[in-house]
């Protein structure tokens, strides 16, 4: 599949500088000064130990700063390092998205679509499920129970959790789960929330259905769809499905608090989450796929991309994509790891922020991280 670089007015009016997704190896620096405050910025967010350590890229075709801070394991003070791969989490909403999208450039599938197009038996079981088509999947308005709603998903969750009070470790084993299972167990059988279209709830329960449509209209495993339709176009390297294929990378540990108690989760694999949030990566291979989408190298037609930043109504989503102020992107929370991918069109700058924590510390917001470079990257210093 060729795809080309594209430039969409509908995102602002873009100076592309023409490197490629996968590498940013023309880029410099940002100036001493800034570098130290972006620095110190990341240092007083772990100062306190939670989170006990995260990572920062902010990605340019000019410019580059890769920072880590804190530590990438408690237990043997292992410094994180800017390279340290990380749970994602809702983050991968935009990977399932973007694969969505070009197999409707290609002709394979259409956004509107039913989904008893594609999983007529599952449709069956849905309220509403003649109706609901992908393109409300893909923007939360399909009106679906969210599958981690249910009364029993965490207590099941914990139910099969490997606690060793001793180690201070939380462990669940990484096995490939049938999303028909997750479907069985915990969406079937729930009212609607409301008619398809007429409003907006996230809900986990539409990204785990796209990932099967992917399955079935592209006739491979969702892994092998990732890597088809995003990693190898992109180059990037160290981005898996956790539990679904091979591991490329190792995670850094991941953490979780309560009261006094750090424990470790870096075991405990939340594999249900899979084309919801199932993803592991790096910051260099999400700053490949942000760079890779944002500017439209994944997409063959501006059209394509105009429509995945372009939020339903009532809402600050697209098609996998929040739109939030000067900002596209996505965050994503599981089990001992946060993530937050973002572009800003203004700048043309990727943003990647990672943490080794499940949402009980700090965090630096995008302002704080961009203030430093912001005057040099309009040109204004």
């Amino acid at each position: 599949m060729i795809r080309r670089l594209v430039l969409s007015l509908a995102l602002m009016t873009l100076l592309l500088s023409g490197c490629a997704a996968s590498g940013q190896s023309d880029s410099q620096e940002f100036p001493a000064d800034a570098v130290a405050e972006i620095q110190a910025k990341m240092d007083d967010v772990t100062a306190g130990g939670l989170p006990p350590g995260m990572v920062v890229w902010i990605a340019t075709p000019e410019y580059q700063f890769e920072g880590a801070s804190g530590l990438a394991n408690v237990g043997d003070e292992t410094p994180m390092s800017p390279e340290g791969a990380f749970r994602i989490g809702s983050v991968t909403k935009m990977f399932t998205a973007a694969v969505i999208v070009q197999l409707a450039e290609d002709g394979v599938l259409t956004l509107d679509d039913p989904l008893a197009l594609w999983l007529p038996d599952v449709a069956e079981q849905l309220p509403f499920g003649d109706q609901i088509t992908v393109r409300q999947m893909l923007t939360h308005t399909s009106g679906l129970f969210n599958v981690v709603e249910h009364e029993a998903y965490f207590t099941d969750l914990f139910t099969n959790l490997d606690i060793d009070e001793e180690a201070g470790t939380a462990s669940l084993a990484c096995v490939e789960r049938d999303p028909r299972d997750t479907l069985e167990r915990y969406v079937y059988g729930k009212d609607a929330l409301f008619e398809p279209g007429d409003r907006w709830s996230y809900s986990n329960t539409n990204y785990t259905l796209l990932g099967m449509v992917i399955e079935a209209a592209a006739e491979m495993p969702l892994a092998e769809a990732y890597r088809t339709y995003i990693y190898e176009p992109l180059g990037m390297t160290s981005t898996f499905l956790d539990c679904y294929e091979d591991p490329l990378v190792d995670v850094v540990n991941g953490y979780t608090v309560s009261g006094d108690t750090l424990t470790d989760l870096t075991e405990l694999h939340e594999s249900i989450g899979w084309s919801a949030g199932g993803l592991v990566s790096t910051a260099q291979d999400l700053v490949a796929f942000a760079r890779g989408l944002f500017t439209g190298e994944l997409l063959d037609a501006p059209e394509s991309l105009v429509e995945m930043t372009t939020p339903a109504p009532g809402s600050s989503y697209g098609l996998g994509v929040t739109i939030e102020g000067e900002y596209l992107g996505h965050e994503g929370f599981i089990a001992g790891f946060r993530a937050a991918l973002n572009y800003s069109p203004e700048l043309d700058a990727v943003v990647v922020r990672l943490y080794n924590d499940d949402g009980g510390g700090a965090v630096l917001g995008l302002t704080d991280v961009l203030s430093p470079v912001r005057p040099l990257l309009r040109g204004e210093g």
